[in-house]
């Protein structure tokens, strides 16, 4: 144990710092420019190739979807949902090796409102992010997020014990939701105006991310509507 007044001598040792070569770990001919894992160096070319594969594995592997199903992409316009539309798009290309099987609609949440941003802004980055879904020719939806304050209650259930959940058990419920209170939106693929919201939802919205008393609890706020 440490003691207050105990003297140390020893010099302090500088930490081995790996080195990492110049040359990418697979091609062996490109010029290294990302390092992942133990100073694994990639060249970009392959690096890109090494994260394609990662990508379809990943969810090969765990078999989270199933061909054929219908798969709704929560694109925030921030890198990482941009990157998974991407990889979606490559994914289900024709040439694609390992091609992905399943049915991609993009939804985008503005959630300006909640973070103080102006109408004008928030009109505008849904124009954009509109072009950019549009351009995919995948159905998407753009959703203010007041529309939470106008979902039926019966959306609010308390969370299931492990020993409570089963296998699907979270699409199923998705699915009797949807059949008992009648709630379906046709995801298209058309030119849209941005919805309008009433300043009255964006004010209640403002109201209930500001009854959270620390920057932590808004965010987990945020995140659960």
């Amino acid at each position: 144990m440490c003691q207050v007044d105990e003297d140390y001598h020893e010099p302090l040792q500088r930490a081995e710092v790996p080195s990492v070569s110049k040359k990418c770990v697979k091609c062996k001919e490109g010029t290294a420019a990302v390092v992942i894992r133990a100073g694994d160096a990639f060249c970009r070319g392959c690096f890109k190739e090494y994260f394609i594969h990662k990508f379809r594995a990943v969810l090969g592997k765990h078999r989270v979807l199933y061909p054929g199903e219908k798969v709704l992409l929560a694109v925030s316009g921030g890198p990482s949902s941009c990157s998974m539309l991407s990889q979606v798009q490559e994914g289900l290309s024709q040439n694609a090796h390992k091609k992905l099987r399943f049915l991609p609609g993009i939804v985008f949440i503005d959630e300006g409102g909640a973070v103080g941003q102006s109408v004008e802004d928030r009109q505008r980055m849904a124009a954009e992010l509109q072009a950019v879904f549009k351009a995919t020719g995948f159905p998407f939806l753009v959703v203010p997020l007041e529309q939470v304050l106008d979902l039926p209650s019966s959306v609010v259930a308390a969370a299931l014990s492990p020993s409570e959940r089963a296998a699907g058990a979270y699409k199923v419920a998705v699915g009797h939701f949807i059949q008992s209170d009648g709630v379906g939106v046709k995801l298209k693929q058309e030119e849209t105006a941005p919805a309008d919201v009433q300043e009255s939802s964006t004010h209640l919205l403002q109201q209930l991310i500001g009854s959270a008393k620390t920057l932590t609890a808004r965010e987990d706020l945020l995140n659960t509507l």
